[in-house]
């Protein structure tokens, strides 16, 4: 069943068809907060959070077969306001990381054995300059990058304008990359950005 489908027979009255849309995204929505908070506990209350507001404001949702960007979006902000509120700082780097995270993975053009254990520092480097960047570029280079959101839909999520979101992904990386040069781990010939 379409999302259209099931949100027109949620708003009829059949409030119990909400868990197929819950358990249709529930995961999805789980990764993108995690990517973004680093925290198991909050993101399954930010998760819950996004799923009781998106069902409390279901009658205002204008395109009903664009319910999971909408629920992701209200995600995310919740997402964000809790790291502003509680003014804590995302770990990018986690031992238990999927070893095939692209941002974090595709640092370097070069593959080869001799390059291998720097190669891996690079990436732990990465991930720590990215935790200590500012929030508002911290966020905008893990919608990018990690969550691998278009520049138009981290505009319309964080409402700024495309120029804005793509000034703070330039930002980030020169400071990541500059970060990498002064640690000497960098000399112009991997792709940082």
């Amino acid at each position: 069943m379409n999302d259209q489908i099931l949100v027109d027979e949620i708003l009829k009255g059949k409030t119990e068809v909400y868990e197929f849309l819950i358990l249709k995204y529930q995961k999805q929505l789980f990764s993108t907060v995690f990517n973004i908070v680093k925290d198991e506990d909050l993101a399954m209350d930010i998760v819950q959070e996004a799923f009781l507001k998106a069902y409390e404001g279901l009658p205002n949702l204008r395109n009903k077969d664009q319910f999971y960007p909408w629920i992701k979006r209200i995600a995310i902000n919740e997402s964000l306001m809790k790291i502003d509120r509680n003014k804590r700082f995302v770990d990018m780097y986690n031992e238990d990381q999927d070893e095939d995270d692209y941002f974090f993975n595709s640092i370097t053009d070069e593959t080869n054995p001799e390059k291998e254990l720097l190669e891996e520092e690079i990436r732990r480097y990465v991930r720590k300059y990215v935790d200590s960047l500012p929030s508002k570029l911290r966020t905008v280079i893990i919608l990018r990058e990690v969550e691998d959101m278009s520049y138009e839909e981290i505009a319309d999520i964080l409402q700024i304008p495309i120029g804005t979101v793509r000034s703070r992904l330039f930002n980030a990386r020169q400071i990541i990359k500059e970060r990498l040069i002064k640690q000497g781990l960098a000399d112009g010939l991997y792709k940082v950005s």
